[in-house]
């Protein structure tokens, strides 16, 4: 999945370059899509990198706001 995501990634950075240049990568597709291509396919791209981490929480620097179990007081 990261080897596509990477792939995309990098198709899209080359159509965004070569627009500028005068040079259309995604012939193919219609005007008003094809403007919009680079970021289409970066954002395509982008869920491919990350479809691996979007499942997992276990980020140690949000567990200061996860809800912690009260703790009950001893009586004396």
């Amino acid at each position: 999945m990261q080897i596509i995501g990477t792939i995309l990634l990098v198709l899209a950075l080359a159509d965004f370059a070569l627009s500028w240049m005068g040079i259309n990568l995604t012939p193919f597709l219609p005007d008003a899509v094809s403007r919009f291509s680079p970021i289409i396919i970066g954002a395509v791209g982008y869920f491919f990198l990350n479809a691996q981490n979007m499942g997992n929480n276990d980020d140690p620097a949000l567990d200061r706001f996860r809800k912690k179990p009260k703790r009950k007081l001893k009586k004396k």
